[in-house]
């Protein structure tokens, strides 16, 4: 079960850098930061 959580985080994080690399060079920092919070998150959540 733990492989699986693993996995799936992995993506989600990959998913989420991906967005927040997309909304900087949009210019757009405010959604930019609320998704690197929300990649800290599942990092601390897997103790990366």
């Amino acid at each position: 079960m733990e492989m699986i959580i693993d996995k799936e985080g992995v993506r989600e994080l990959a998913r989420l850098r991906y967005q927040a690399d997309k909304y900087r060079l949009a210019g757009n920092g405010f959604m930019s930061q609320q998704i690197n919070a929300r990649i800290r998150r599942i990092q601390e959540r897997m103790k990366f």
